[in-house]
């Protein structure tokens, strides 16, 4: 497995409304994409900024760039928030992954967020 690791961020005024564009349009869009597994947002509140990793079955898969219309609109929403402060996206490739029985329970909450 591997991660897309994005780095950006918004204003802290404006953090709600980025975590509404990933879990509302972002998130959706990707589970559409082929080898999608799943994502992990965090947030500072204090500064605005966030972290997503997006979880991939294979590098390629980890390394592309968007193509669905449906992921383009995501990014788009997300770009009108962004303070367009962001560090270069980067592949990872992912040895563990370990959630407890009750964080597996909240990440499978029908919104995708916990």
């Amino acid at each position: 497995m591997f991660a897309t690791m994005i780095q950006g961020g918004t204003t802290p005024a404006q953090r709600d409304d980025m975590n509404r564009a990933v879990t509302e349009s972002l998130i959706p869009a990707l589970r559409s994409e082929t080898g999608f597994r799943g994502a992990v947002n965090l947030e500072d509140r204090s500064t605005g900024h966030g972290v997503m990793l997006i979880l991939w079955d294979t590098e390629d898969q980890a390394l592309r760039l968007p193509s669905s219309p449906a992921l383009h609109k995501a990014l788009a929403d997300i770009l009108r928030i962004s303070t367009g402060e962001r560090a270069p996206a980067s592949c990872w490739h992912v040895n563990v992954v370990q959630l407890d029985s009750e964080a597996q329970e909240l990440a499978a909450t029908p919104s995708g967020a916990i």
